[in-house]
């Protein structure tokens, strides 16, 4: 068995990222640890609570993650504090979810029902051969500080058509799609209709991901158009490339707690969020919650095969 601490900062996203997005360099990954040929899971989430959470998972090998579409990880999860440490609390699986992203994303959902120490045991399929098994230490927090399911979204001011025409000074989206600069979050709660809050930066990503969600939520908003509104928030301020440089994020990545990115939230009429989810998503994944939200039904995340 493999112990394999897990890590509490951006960097676990960019163990994961092959390239960044738009001008920034290469980011390389390291070897994993262990005989050549190894499977190494990498946790890419920055943070996990009590209460339901989303597990994304990336797995390497010598060095490259994995992209293998028919991989299923088994999850069995444990509260390591206390005297029933090898007792099962809980199994779930993660599928394949890296549709158009530069690497295999692989997502489960669990609910923790207490804060702690947790662990979560990760069965990796080998072709031939005993499943590869793993494990990752998880450090699951009583209130999140980040909003989180069941929490009112926070009315944010994001900027609008209407703080600036030119939307090259509100995005870095080469080309940006104006629906998404339509309304702040504070007027979309105002509105009582469901919405989609994107956090990201498609000029400037850390994680690779930023494009390749932007155009699943473009691709979605084309789709729900009319039973959902949709929102791009820029994680830096104009201009982009100098707030990078300084890591200046704008007021609403701020308000929201928001330190890695890309983030999305579903929030349903009542100004609540339905769910959340952190780094890369797919149409495979999104579509059926977004059935759900426009419905006005609770968004329980489907696992999919």
């Amino acid at each position: 068995m493999i112990i394999v601490r897990t890590l509490r900062s951006c960097a676990l996203l960019l163990l994961l990222s092959l390239v960044a997005c738009g001008q920034l360099a290469p980011v390389p990954t390291p070897k994993p640890t262990g005989a050549s040929g190894t499977m190494v899971p990498v946790l890419a989430v920055s943070e996990l609570n009590v209460g339901a959470n989303r597990i994304a998972l990336g797995v390497i090998q010598n060095g490259t993650p994995l992209n293998k579409p028919d991989l299923r990880l088994g999850l069995r999860f444990f509260y390591l504090d206390g005297n029933e440490d090898t007792k099962v609390q809980g199994e779930s699986a993660a599928v394949y979810r890296g549709q158009g992203l530069p690497f295999g994303l692989y997502v489960g959902y669990t609910t923790f029902d207490k804060p702690g120490n947790w662990s979560v045991e990760i069965s990796i399929p080998k072709e031939s051969g005993t499943p590869q098994v793993a494990t990752l230490r998880l450090d699951v927090q009583a209130v999140s500080h980040i909003p989180t399911m069941g929490k009112p979204a926070i009315p944010s001011k994001n900027l609008t058509v209407r703080d600036n025409a030119d939307l090259t000074k509100i995005t870095s989206d080469t080309k940006p799609d104006p629906d998404f600069y339509q309304m702040t979050i504070a007027e979309a709660i105002a509105a009582k209709k469901p919405f989609v809050i994107g956090f990201l930066t498609p000029g400037y990503c850390q994680t690779a991901v930023c494009a390749p969600n932007l155009a699943v939520l473009k691709k979605l908003k084309d789709t729900y158009k009319g039973k959902l509104n949709f929102i791009h928030v820029e994680v830096y301020p104009y201009p982009y490339g100098e707030a990078f440089q300084q890591q200046k994020r704008v007021p609403p990545m701020v308000e929201w707690g928001l330190i890695t990115e890309p983030w999305t939230f579903l929030v349903g009429a009542d100004g609540v969020i339905q769910y959340r989810y952190e780094g890369g998503i797919t149409l495979d994944e999104m579509e059926p919650a977004l059935v759900q939200l426009a419905a006005g039904q609770p968004v329980t995340p489907l696992l999919g095969t």
